[in-house]
């Protein structure tokens, strides 16, 4: 008889690496995108508090580790099933692999709700607990990103305010050098010729040079306090 045991296992440390593949900046990506920290900093950043925030959660999220081994959704015998587990976990990385080899963000939760509620539906029909995945799946993944935009509009304003109380101000850098001229080169782009003798002013606090605070808070520069926090 197959052991599926070892296929379990195997399937898990392939939606691990999967998910890190897809999932494993986006909790600092602001960190890089802001300049706080360059690319080989903000991914050990990741990496370093996506294992605490996996360590903890197995103290801390017991009943989530229940609810998606589909403890509601599905029959307990079902749900126990080695070759069920098998096939939801492989459905999910497949899902979260194909997403990551095409460039797109995934949610990894996403797609092991829809593998539970695919296999679940495949074994069982519409006996599957409808109720179950409207509370614990689908309407925590539909009321989290709108909690997320009512806090951030609540706290970014507190922010701004904390700021102008504490006098620090954003201050724009000049960028003065050798002016970039463009040179036709077809009619579908151009060559860049660099002159050596023009020089060109730019003020940018976007495109060309990176906003920052002036100012200090508590003796500590104000730019790299706000790096730090972030």
């Amino acid at each position: 008889m197959f052991d599926f045991s070892i296929l379990i296992i195997g399937a898990m440390l392939f939606i691990a690496y999967v998910n890190g593949a897809n999932d494993n900046f986006k909790g600092v990506a602001t960190l890089f995108g802001s300049g706080a920290a360059d690319y080989r900093q903000a991914l050990g950043w990741a990496t370093v508090t996506t294992l605490a925030g996996s360590v903890t959660a197995v103290f801390l999220a017991t009943r989530l580790i229940a609810i998606f081994q589909g403890n509601g959704l599905v029959p307990t015998s079902l749900a126990e099933s080695e070759l069920f587990l098998t096939a939801v976990i492989l459905g999910a990385a497949l899902t979260v692999f194909l997403a990551t080899q095409i460039g797109i963000p995934i949610s990894t939760t996403h797609a092991l709700t829809g593998a539970l509620f695919g296999g679940g539906l495949i074994a069982v029909g519409l006996e599957i607990g409808f109720h179950t995945l409207l509370i614990s799946f689908f309407l925590p993944l539909l009321a989290s990103p709108a909690v997320a935009v009512i806090l951030a509009l609540l706290v970014f304003p507190f922010f701004l305010k904390a700021l102008r109380f504490a006098g620090l101000n954003k201050e724009n850098c000049v960028c003065i050098g050798s002016q970039v001229v463009p040179v036709p080169l077809t009619p579908e782009g151009c060559a860049m010729s660099r002159s050596p003798t023009a020089l060109a002013v730019l003020v940018d606090s976007q495109a060309a040079c990176v906003q920052s605070l002036s100012g200090s808070f508590l003796g500590v520069n104000a730019q790299k306090l706000t790096d730090a926090g972030h």
